[in-house]
């Protein structure tokens, strides 16, 4: 069974996936390939993964384009396979800034980015509740996990 993880810059290498990042420096072709992550067509057959992680990746992804990288990655999960996206949530971003609890700077990183390199400026901000409703009332996902700790959402859906 393949299992594919997205990183998008930064982000955690994981030994069991094949890990796809776009400005990858230490591509070797074989575990960590150095490619588009918003059009899987070129390393994933449709219906061929079992997992697919995209941990702190749609959030770069422009807005106008998210629905057709969704769903190209949708397309990518088997019959019982898992996705699982995270990203920072903006609810609790917001409600953390109405009541005083984040600075107004911290904020803006979370929601913008930290902008260090031209490719880490954020694009989008979501929810965990609205990529979950998204997931199942557009692909037919069922959610099995949904969590926010300090600002960052994981939700895991199976197909």
């Amino acid at each position: 069974m393949k299992k594919v993880n997205l990183i998008y810059g930064q982000g955690d290498v994981l030994h069991t996936h094949i890990n796809i990042n776009p400005f990858a420096e230490d591509a070797d072709g074989e575990n960590i390939i150095r490619a588009n992550i918003m059009n899987l067509d070129e390393h994933v057959d449709d219906a061929e993964l079992s997992e697919l992680v995209a941990v702190d990746v749609i959030d770069y992804i422009p807005l106008n384009e998210v629905n057709e990288v969704l769903s190209n990655w949708a397309k990518k999960i088997r019959i019982g396979g898992k996705i699982i996206l995270g990203g920072t949530d903006l609810v609790e971003v917001c409600k953390s800034m109405a009541q005083y609890r984040i600075a107004i700077t911290d904020a803006n990183e979370l929601i913008h980015g930290s902008q260090t390199k031209p490719y880490l400026i954020k694009r989008a901000t979501f929810t965990a509740i609205g990529i979950s409703d998204y997931l199942e009332g557009n692909f037919n996902f069922t959610t099995t996990k949904k969590s926010v700790n300090n600002y960052k959402m994981i939700v895991e859906a199976t197909r």
